[in-house]
């Protein structure tokens, strides 16, 4: 064997020590990452949502969650040509950013006045995460505007969210965001023509709105209140929340995550107030929806019906077909909602008539 030879085989013997004693060095130092990173995520974080209120309100709004960055003051980017945009002070240093969608067919602003027509107004309350502009409430959008229903869309964001006042919102902000509007718009049409659509987080809001309303005067009563995908309250959420996945079935999951979300600045609790509205309510559940099963939307139904003074209209639940894939977010795409809720509103105009007459 010549000195070449001698000095290839001794690299590798050497270049073999060098990465025995790399791995041993790595390994233990991989392991103890490996092992704080688990400390952090099931330990750490379910302590720290336990003890720190704002990262409860971030995890449970998702305000901060908009991306990419949104061009709001031009709603035709996002294809709603026949769309307003302005802003609505509800207190002192505060402003929403609101759009006005048009009903189907209407191609001039200048018919933008509530009071050019009798079509009914809906108050779109959406959900946690993202602006007023993201694509499925888009979609919904144009089911709401388009036959049969042909109505006014009056969508915004809450503090806090979109080209809103920036400000960490809590339940009591969201509440007094969606009664500000409601306000603003029974200055320019009756609250008969009104609809309060909550979807998701917004059927909290709706719930909440709609019981204060109740207490009020006949004159400030909803025409309805449709609620969509609803939960039965945040705490119960939290059980199916896809953010909840790594650590639902943890040890004393629910003392560290579910029961603080009952905190007032969290708490969306619609099954004890559902049971107090008064409008006529329509409430709507896919079955395949993962995210807040179906199963909540029907204990609120129930609630609702067993509550309801007999003269007043009956609640009615829609569960739609799994077979369209609507899930959480999708229910626009059941072919047969644009029917079912232009049938619940016929049967409240109906409802209506009759009780007049009665009168």
């Amino acid at each position: 064997m010549g000195p070449q030879s001698m000095i290839s085989l001794t690299k590798a013997f050497l270049d073999r020590d060098s990465s025995k004693n790399l791995r041993r060095v790595l390994r233990p130092r991989a392991i103890k990452s490996l092992l704080g990173f688990v400390l952090v995520f099931y330990v750490g974080v379910p302590l720290w949502f336990y003890l720190c209120p704002w990262m409860r309100r971030a995890a449970v709004y998702l305000h901060f969650a908009d991306w990419p960055l949104q061009t709001l003051s031009h709603p035709e980017y996002y294809g709603l040509n026949c769309t307003r945009h302005f802003f609505v002070e509800t207190s002192p240093g505060v402003v929403l950013g609101v759009w006005h969608i048009l009903p189907r067919g209407y191609s001039d602003q200048n018919q933008a006045s509530f009071a050019s027509d009798n079509q009914p107004v809906v108050m779109y309350l959406h959900g946690s995460a993202e602006s007023r502009s993201a694509a499925y409430r888009r979609s919904m959008y144009k089911v709401l505007s388009n036959e049969p229903i042909q109505a006014h869309i009056i969508t915004f964001d809450y503090r806090g969210f979109g080209d809103s006042t920036y400000i960490t919102p809590t339940a009591k902000t969201l509440e007094e965001d969606a009664a500000s509007m409601f306000e603003w718009l029974q200055k320019q049409i009756p609250a008969s023509r009104i609809i309060i659509w909550g979807h998701s987080m917004g059927t909290g809001i709706a719930v909440r709105l709609g019981a204060a309303l109740a207490k009020q005067e006949p004159s400030n009563s909803p025409m309805a209140i449709v609620l969509e995908a609803p939960f039965t309250s945040i705490a119960d959420a939290t059980r199916t929340f896809p953010l909840s996945f790594f650590h639902r079935n943890m040890p004393l999951f629910e003392t560290f995550c579910t029961e603080k979300t009952r905190h007032p600045d969290t708490n969306l609790d619609s099954e004890s107030l559902v049971g107090g509205i008064r409008a006529p309510l329509l409430i709507l559940h896919a079955e395949d929806d993962s995210m807040v099963w179906s199963v909540q939307g029907k204990t609120l139904w129930k609630i609702a019906i067993e509550s309801r003074p007999a003269d007043l209209h009956k609640p009615v639940f829609v569960e739609l077909d799994g077979k369209y894939g609507c899930g959480h977010r999708n229910i626009h795409k059941a072919p047969n909602l644009g029917f079912e809720v232009k049938r619940f509103l016929k049967s409240v105009e109906i409802f209506s008539k009759a009780e007049t007459g009665n009168s």
